[in-house]
């Protein structure tokens, strides 16, 4: 290799970068979204008082489908466990009992402005 600038880094990477670039940092940073919602956890339908979105999915047919927990909570109250209600749950598709249930956070638009 030819000689390189002491505050250039060469990693794994295919681009040469300063060392305070925003993508390589070994510190938990504000950007990087491997370190975003690591505190996210639903357990119970209240939890993080309900703003987020569940992916259900039929493990015999694969199907997926996406709702709301307020549509569950209606049914099954806000106390429900996840994973009670998912086991209730039946595929619209092939009509088999075989639910899993995964939340994930609710992202806001792009060019959202909250005032």
């Amino acid at each position: 290799m030819s000689a390189v600038a002491p505050n250039l880094i060469l990693s794994r990477h295919t681009v040469f970068a300063s060392s305070d670039y925003w993508m390589d940092a070994k510190y938990p940073c504000p950007h990087n979204p491997n370190q975003m919602g690591k505190d996210f956890h639903v357990e119970k339908l209240a939890d993080e008082f309900g703003q987020y979105v569940l992916y259900l999915k039929c493990e015999s047919c694969l199907h997926e489908r996406r709702t709301t927990p307020h549509l569950l909570a209606n049914l099954c109250g806000w106390d429900a466990k996840l994973n009670d209600v998912a086991r209730r749950l039946r595929c619209s598709i092939c009509g088999q009992k075989k639910c899993t249930a995964r939340a994930v956070p609710m992202t806001t638009p792009r060019g959202y402005k909250s005032h």
